[in-house]
Order: C-alpha cells, then sequence, then structure tokens
C-alpha cells in the first residue's frame, strides 16, 4: 500500500464544467457472468491481473425498510469487465479468493460501502482494496465522486443514467450493462492516472 500512498492530485472542476466534457465510452468489452460455469473461467482470467477496476450495483429501495442484496459485482481489466449477475449465482470460493488476494489490487471510489454488501453474501477479509476517494479527500467528511474524479483525471463525463434501475432485473438492458462496465473501467484508468502518471 505504501507504494500508492501519494497520488498525483489534480484540481477540482465545477459542475458546468464537468457537463461540457464529452461522455465516457471505454471500448472494452463486458461480459455477463450467470453460471458458475463461467464465473470460473472469468475468475481465471482475472487471477493473470495485477490490479482490477471494482465496483457493485444493487437494486434501489424506494420504501423505509426495503432493502436489498448487491446484485451485480463488476471486476475489470484493460480488456474486458465480468460482471457477475449475484442474484443469479453466488459468491463462490473462487471469486472470494480473489476478494482476498493483497497482490491483486482491487481500486475503486467509496468501496466500504460495496465490501459490506458482499459481505452478506459470503463472509470473507478484503484484500488488496484501494478507495480512490480516500486517495483524494477533500476534508475528513468530504470525498470526491467517481464522477468528479472521471472529470479530473480522465477530462470525460461519467453517464449515471442507469444508477437506479433494477439491478435484479431476468434480464439486464445493454444500456445497464455498459453502465456497469463502465463504472469498474473508469476506477482502473483514474488509478493508473493518478499513481502511474
Amino acid at each position: 500500500m505504501t507504494k500508492y500512498a501519494n497520488p498525483v492530485l489534480k484540481p477540482q472542476m465545477s459542475k458546468e464544467v464537468l457537463q461540457t466534457l464529452s461522455l465516457f465510452n471505454h471500448p472494452g468489452r463486458y461480459e455477463l457472468i450467470e453460471t458458475v460455469s463461467a464465473a470460473l473461467k472469468a475468475i481465471e482470467e482475472l487471477q493473470k491481473a495485477s490490479i482490477l477496476g471494482f465496483d457493485t450495483e444493487t437494486r434501489p429501495s424506494f420504501r423505509k425498510g426495503e432493502f436489498y442484496k448487491v446484485a451485480l459485482l463488476q471486476l475489470a481489466t484493460h480488456e474486458c469487465c465480468y460482471l457477475f449477475r449475484l442474484n443469479k449465482i453466488p459468491l463462490q470460493p473462487e471469486l472470494v479468493s480473489l476478494l482476498e488476494d493483497e497482490n491483486i489490487k482491487k481500486v475503486g471510489v467509496a468501496i466500504r460501502d460495496d465490501l459490506i454488501a458482499l459481505q452478506k453474501r459470503a463472509s470473507f477479509n478484503p484484500g488488496g482494496f484501494i478507495d480512490l476517494a480516500e486517495k483524494t479527500r477533500i476534508s475528513k467528511s468530504e470525498s470526491l465522486s467517481l464522477r468528479a474524479l472521471c472529470g479530473m483525471y480522465l477530462n470525460q463525463r461519467l453517464s449515471k443514467a442507469a444508477k437506479v434501475t433494477n439491478w435484479e432485473s431476468p434480464v439486464l438492458t445493454a444500456a445497464q450493462a455498459k453502465y456497469a462496465a463502465n463504472d469498474a473501467f473508469v476506477s482502473l484508468l483514474i488509478f493508473e492516472k493518478m499513481f502511474v502518471g
């Protein structure tokens, strides 16, 4: 972790300037993982990487007391984002091992809640996670969003259009899948801009 202690900090961007940027659209592919056999193949590929983009999606709740488990886990290399549909397949031991592996860095924004949600699916000790928001914290109580970091480091605007959609839907739309993949891809690219230059 000490290797990543001092990121390259960029000036903040106003919401008005952010709105003028072109939309982020990663050229990499994505794969929906809905069976255990497909998950095992994806995990084999992910284990070859040293750094992965990370995010999760959960069906939004609109009523008091309503709660849903995390439905989607996104793990991205530069070439492909694997979208694990956890409402259809279990958080299996091989995937848990990947999430615990200190040697494979998993990078994302505001990941604490994501990890808590995943731990409700299966018990594990997170290893190798780096929170980009923590690295660019404005104050003790305020950190930057993934959208803000995308503007600052990639000079592009991240769409949040599909955020409040049903992630437990029997079939995810192409728009949902692309949105979810972009969130993981963008974290990987921001990390490289922050620490590699």
